[in-house]
């Protein structure tokens, strides 16, 4: 028999599931204050078995076939704010062409229920209120179902605050705690009417829109939001400036996820870091990048293990005499799932991955075990330029490892030259000085690759000590036809020479480039009219017209 009525409540609840407006009534029901619950999600408001009735109800009103039919009651669970239930009848009404819905709750108990063995999690963080990452995916969800039927668009703003660790480090969990919540009040202020702000955890927050101009909104919205994060906060008698870097992704409601929206904002909003942070990112509709990095990720760590990569040489020579100087290893992968992956491709994401240690050490062991059967063969080898990243440098047991590689095959260090990029020594110069300098009394040499295209620093020269300077090929090809670019090139010489460096140019593809680089000074290069790279087999014959 049905349970004496209590006074009805009523509750606006947007299309995506978050209670718009509230009665007094339904604050009274709840154990909340209007103002509380207006931005809960209505799925953290009911019982675990309640909410699972919710979703299905919503996944089949979202279908045009069976659209919501007015006043349409359904039984479900009301959980109040301290944990206690009450059984309800719900009747749902349409309110609006936005999708919102007119919800008349009507408790069926005198009481409520002191049993909580039904509690679910919550979907609001405890400290800013906001949804949390559950309840970020509840709205995103709700959105893309919701928003099917009438062809709108979910867009998903990803905000991270920038070096908030200094903060959180600096002025203790307490500041760093009500800075949070000041961010997540004003974007909630800022963003009200236009998006759902949530914080999906440390210092990342969410801001979701769907409608038929969702991009063009964030377009607008994304400086407002910014400029808010940027606003004076005055909290325990200091005043800290907080910027955040912002990614922005756009997902058609049909076939969408929140895992592809969420990936999608996030490298784009790793983009805007990239970028200097304080600024924001829109993401493109390409495939999505993350998914493309674990794949590379997966792929080449089983490559690794199954000895899938490949090394191949490309010879140096002497612009004078045209001798052979040098070869330089040039990493190759062949996947059978991803085909020809750019070292461009796959050195970043082995960086990022800690797959570098690893990756370098089998470049550098396939280079020496290759010196040591050309010198078998020939009775002489040449030295063996390897490209080595930053990330690889820095790690403690490279120059351990380095030894113990050139003793395994016997290889005179000497035969041995180290290549690493310019813009790298920017990471920590003064440790890669002192590297370079170990390297040195190791008598293994090391050059600096690529010339011209990082920040070309005179300080790392004077610290660095580089035996070579290899001027990147985007200045090569073009000096018979630039200036500037013979300029630039004849000065990185001369300067090159002036603290006892050779040079070597990349990308030399004519003989009248070749000589125009003789011509200048220059002393060693490599490129498509000498040799192209190859397997070590194909290059055997210069070994062969080599002098021992």
């Amino acid at each position: 028999m049905r349970m004496n009525f209590l006074g009805s409540c009523e509750l606006v609840v947007s299309a995506c599931g978050m209670i718009d407006d509230a009665s007094e009534s339904a604050a009274s029901v709840f154990a909340m204050s209007v103002g509380a619950l207006k931005g809960q999600l209505l799925l953290n408001r009911l019982d675990t078995s309640s909410r699972e009735q919710l979703r299905a109800l919503w996944r089949e009103w979202s279908q045009p076939s069976t659209p919501l039919r007015a006043g349409s009651e359904h039984a479900l669970t009301a959980l109040r704010a301290d944990g206690s239930l009450v059984p309800s009848l719900a009747v749902f009404r349409l309110c609006g062409e936005d999708g919102r819905l007119s919800l008349r709750l009507q408790p069926l108990a005198d009481q409520p229920s002191l049993n909580d063995s039904q509690l679910p999690e919550s979907f609001h963080d405890a400290l800013t209120g906001l949804p949390n990452r559950r309840g970020a995916r509840e709205l995103i969800e709700a959105s893309l179902q919701m928003g099917t039927p009438v062809g709108h668009t979910v867009s998903l703003v990803c905000i991270d605050l920038d070096n908030f660790r200094s903060i959180n480090e600096g002025y203790g969990h307490d500041v760093a705690e009500e800075v949070l919540r000041c961010v997540g009040t004003r974007l909630r202020q800022r963003g009200q009417g236009l998006g759902r702000v949530c914080r999906s955890g440390g210092d990342e927050f969410l801001v979701i829109r769907r409608s038929d101009r969702s991009e063009d909104e964030m377009r607008r919205l994304v400086p407002q939001l910014m400029r808010a994060i940027q606003e004076p906060i005055e909290v325990c008698g200091e005043t800290l400036i907080v910027t955040a870097s912002v990614g922005v992704a756009t997902h058609d409601c049909a076939g969408g996820s929140f895992d592809a929206l969420m990936q999608r904002a996030g490298h784009a909003m790793s983009r805007a870091k990239r970028l200097g942070r304080n600024t924001w990112y829109f993401a493109a509709r390409d495939p999505i990048p993350c998914l493309q990095h674990q794949a590379i990720k997966t792929r080449l760590y089983r490559a690794l293990e199954q000895g899938r990569l490949a090394l191949h040489y490309q010879p140096i020579v002497d612009l004078r005499s045209g001798e052979l100087r040098a070869f330089e290893a040039l990493m190759r992968w062949n996947d059978e799932q991803l085909g020809e992956v750019s070292p461009a491709r796959f050195i970043p994401v082995a960086e990022e991955s800690g797959l570098m240690g690893a990756l370098g050490s089998w470049t550098i062991e396939q280079a020496c075990r290759q010196s040591a059967a050309w010198r078998s063969a020939y009775g002489a080898s040449r030295p063996i330029a390897v490209n080595i990243s930053a990330v690889q440098l820095q790690r403690g047991e490279f120059e351990e490892d380095l030894r113990r590689i050139l003793d395994a095959h016997a290889i005179a260090p000497g035969m041995l030259q180290l290549e690493v990029t310019e813009s790298a020594l920017i990471h920590d110069s003064a440790h890669l000085a002192c590297m370079s300098q170990r390297l040195r009394e190791l008598g293994v040499g090391v050059a600096i690759d690529d010339f011209g295209t990082g920040y070309s620093n005179l300080l790392y020269l004077k610290h660095f000590h580089p035996a070579k300077i290899k001027i990147d090929r985007s200045f090569v090809q073009t000096i018979l036809s630039k200036d500037e670019d013979r300029a630039i090139v004849r000065a990185v010489i001369d300067m090159a020479h002036a603290i006892g460096a050779r040079v070597v140019a990349e990308g030399v593809e004519s003989g009248a480039v070749g000589r125009m680089l003789r011509d200048l000074g220059c002393d060693e290069a490599q490129g498509y009219h000498f040799a192209r790279p190859g397997p070590a087999e194909a290059l055997e014959a210069w070994l062969v017209r080599a002098d021992p």
